[in-house]
């Protein structure tokens, strides 16, 4: 065989390997989600996990719905909302806070309500972006989780 049959060879088994390699990375990811969940690099089903992703977390009390918003191809409905507690993060005031449900149909916020929000600061239009799944109105035992959640060390300041 000469050397250009060789190489020819060598290339497709390394073009399969490849290929079988992404084929099998995709069918392990696909097997961790189920039909329409949201790939993140948390789960945002664990407060602690979400917490320690959250530059912000605080309650919040949502005064009312803003404006329905299409964000890079996800809509997203925008909630005013009053700052009662920070947890983590210097937030205080009113805030707008982008928020779209995993579920569908697409859960919205109820106006009045006061949710613990876990959010990423988005400085480019002083919104704060949804770092969470699910949201329910706070109570005594989600607010003492939460709590727990924000004292342990963020993502990234962990010790390996």
């Amino acid at each position: 065989m000469g050397r250009k049959a060789t190489a020819l060879v060598a290339g497709g088994v390394v073009a399969g390997a490849l290929a079988l390699g992404g084929w099998s990375g995709y069918q392990y990811l696909e097997g961790q989600v189920s039909s329409g969940c949201v790939l993140r690099g948390y789960d945002a089903t664990s407060v602690v996990d979400t917490a320690s992703y959250a530059e912000n977390v605080f309650t919040g009390r949502v005064v009312e719905s803003v404006e329905p918003r299409v964000d890079e191809y996800w809509a997203t409905d925008v909630y005013r909302v009053e700052v009662v507690s920070a947890l983590r993060g210097d937030v205080r005031g009113t805030v707008f806070v982008p928020f779209a449900s995993d579920e569908r149909p697409a859960r919205r916020l109820a106006d009045g309500e006061t949710y613990v929000f876990a959010t990423q600061a988005k400085a480019d239009d002083g919104y704060w972006l949804m770092f969470q799944g699910e949201m329910t109105p706070v109570d005594d035992g989600q607010l003492l989780l939460w709590k727990a959640a924000v004292a342990l060390p963020r993502e990234g300041e962990r010790e390996s």
